[in-house]
């Protein structure tokens, strides 16, 4: 196995101050019982309120990235998903007597877009995908698994997604028993530009209801979170958008700390909705007083963001201050974030990958699907930012992880190599 870098170059890099902006109060509403969703823009302050009930699953399209293959449900209107088995020959026979119900509830990821509920769970190959498995030879997924939905209607689907072909999801549901099957599509490129293509089981219809991804930063919405043990919750709060970071600071005097420093993440429930708790004396929410956000949009622009009401599902109301404080240069950015970039992904013969170095010695990493390390190479570079070609000789098509150690700080990214 060759596990060469076939050459390093270094790049230098600049710094955009901090600015200074009018602190502006917002409110967003998403009507009583939460019955919309808002994305929202920081900058325009553009809110698109959008029915929420209105759809049970949504399949990635390319906001989420090339070749992605996640599916979600709105759970936070109350659709649950469950595995049933993974032999789709069983279909017919589908028997839900005896069925594990809870150990077998999958539910999306709110820290991820990419993580939906049906590939909410440990990979079993290189190359499971969650509901299928990817064909090398045929280069589709191909559906493996049965599934049972729980409509928020209260009614019960067997589904399958039978494969995910030139952009085209071909999927089919029916009753338990076998009645009132239904083969439907939901095609990516009905969906340009937007994160997600979505399905209504209850219309029979392929809905477009979606924003672009570049035109907003935050949602406001209901969803599931894990609250642990096994103890799934709907809760109502504040996702972020793909490729927006996002920094949380506690226990701080609001009016003066600094965006510069701060622990920023892609974790898109950072914000969620934890910034506020239920008083059961006064019947109203009380809001964290110590607690700042700072958001840095795709537009490399950072805001602080306070929280400072909420009115529960009596008006669904989003009250806070936005302020822009700052923007983000590349010298900026690259001190915060050490994989900038890693292609082409997927990745056939080489890898390039362009990355911040916070020390003169690094240490490049792949493992696969099973935590393996197949590749691991000590570089000795210059500090700042640096692009390195990787060998990927001798390395079985599958699913990789990519690993920059740098300065104590790991920073990974799935790699698919072809």
């Amino acid at each position: 196995m060759k596990r060469k870098l076939l050459f390093t170059t270094s790049f230098s890099v600049f710094l955009i101050g901090a600015i200074s902006a009018q602190q502006i109060t917002d409110t967003v509403t998403t009507n009583p019982s939460y019955t919309n969703e808002v994305y929202y823009n920081l900058q325009s302050g553009n809110e698109q309120s959008i029915q929420r009930n209105d759809w049970d699953l949504a399949f990635a399209s390319d906001g989420i990235g090339f070749g992605s293959s996640t599916i979600r449900i709105n759970g936070g209107q109350g659709t649950e998903l469950f595995l049933y088995g993974n032999d789709t020959t069983q279909w017919n026979l589908v028997d839900t007597t005896g069925f594990n119900w809870q150990a077998n509830q999958l539910i999306n990821a709110d820290t991820s877009w990419e993580t939906g509920a049906f590939n909410n769970r440990t990979p079993q190959s290189s190359f499971d995908l969650g509901w299928g498995t990817y064909n090398m030879i045929t280069h589709l997924v191909e559906g493996d698994r049965i599934f049972i939905l729980k409509l928020s209607s209260g009614a019960y689907k067997k589904f399958i997604v039978d494969k995910l072909q030139s952009s085209v999801y071909y999927f089919r549901y029916a009753d338990l028993n076998g009645n009132n099957l239904v083969n439907a599509t939901v095609t990516k490129t009905n969906h340009s530009g937007q994160n997600f293509g979505y399905y209504s089981i209850q219309s029979q219809q392929e809905l477009s209801r979606e924003p672009t991804s570049n035109s907003w930063d935050l949602l406001f919405t209901k969803y599931v979170t894990d609250l642990g043990g096994g103890v799934y919750y709907g809760v109502t709060g504040v996702l972020a958008n793909v490729g927006a970071r996002v920094a949380q600071v506690n226990g701080i005097d609001v009016n003066t700390v600094s965006h510069i420093g701060q622990n920023y993440t892609f974790d898109i429930g950072t914000i969620g909705y934890d910034w506020k708790t239920f008083n059961m004396t006064t019947f109203q929410y009380d809001i964290e007083d110590s607690l700042v956000y700072f958001v840095e949009t795709v537009n490399s622009e950072i805001y602080k963001i306070i929280f400072t009401g909420f009115g529960g599902s009596a008006n669904g109301n989003y009250i806070f201050t936005k302020e822009l404080v700052g923007t983000v240069g590349l010298g900026e950015e690259f001190s915060q974030k050490t994989i900038l970039n890693v292609y082409p992904n997927p990745a056939k013969d080489v890898v390039n990958v362009i990355f911040n170095a916070n020390t003169n010695t690094n240490q490049i990493s792949i493992m696969d699907i099973t935590g393996k390390e197949v590749v691991k190479q000590q570089l000795n570079l210059a500090i700042g930012l640096n692009k390195t070609t990787v060998s990927l000789n001798n390395l079985n098509a599958g699913v990789y992880f990519l690993s920059i150690i740098s300065d104590n700080k790991i920073e990974t990214q799935k790699l698919i190599i072809q």
